[in-house]
């Protein structure tokens, strides 16, 4: 199972999937509110991603949960609610501490849109329409409709996870701070934390052979 970040969608994880369909069997949805998931207008809520990731997955056999970014957040939050159904978590460039990101998330101006994309990609060279994008999505971004999530950090509930656990982290990850990193897997008993060079907030994009191999020792 492949959960994708805030303001993603599926496609993102166009770049490993089709090495990892040889050997898994892979679900990848839309998160509610993202790509083409609904609600399309309105507040999103943490639980009602929960709650449309059960209803996909409530009659699957247990399976690895793979969440980056806030996806990685919303694995904590599924593997707390149905314990049952996941062997093995995965969080890469997770989130759901009560620490601050390192930058904001939204942007309406170029300086702060460059400012975001160099935190996501790192020393990647984007095409400029991606800092016009950042900006058009100042208002109606998935991240700009969630609600609540303050509510529903994880800092005092990691010790309750009891399946295997593998914190991703790139090194050039200038949204979600080591110090994050390292509280997971401090917070998660027995997880292991995997640094991976030359990435930064999506190492599945930026070092997907990298990535690949990671999983390959992992799963």
């Amino acid at each position: 199972m492949l959960l994708h970040g805030v303001n993603d969608h599926a496609g993102t994880w166009a770049t490993v999937a089709g090495a990892l369909a040889k050997t898994h069997r892979l679900i990848i949805p839309d998160l509610a509110g993202h790509g083409e998931s609904g609600p399309a207008a309105g507040s999103i809520t943490l639980p009602l991603i929960v709650e449309r990731l059960h209803e996909i997955l409530k009659d699957e056999q247990p399976f690895t949960l793979l969440g980056n970014s806030m996806g990685g957040w919303v694995s904590i939050l599924y593997t707390l609610a149905h314990p049952e159904q996941v062997e093995r978590l995965i969080l890469e460039s997770g989130g759901g501490l009560n620490i601050p990101l390192a930058v904001p998330l939204t942007a309406t101006n170029r300086e702060d849109a460059d400012l975001i994309l160099r935190a996501v990609h790192g020393t990647r060279s984007l095409p400029a329409w991606a800092a016009d994008a950042l900006i058009a999505r100042a208002t109606d971004a998935p991240l700009v409709r969630l609600a609540g999530a303050e509510e529903h950090y994880v800092d005092g509930r990691l010790g309750e996870i009891d399946v295997p656990t593998t914190v991703l982290w790139g090194v050039d990850d200038g949204v979600v701070t080591r110090e994050h990193a390292e509280g997971l897997q401090r917070g998660i008993r027995g997880a292991e934390l995997v640094v991976i060079d030359g990435a930064a907030h999506i190492p599945h994009l930026q070092q997907p052979e990298r990535f690949l191999e990671c999983l390959t020792a992992i799963c």
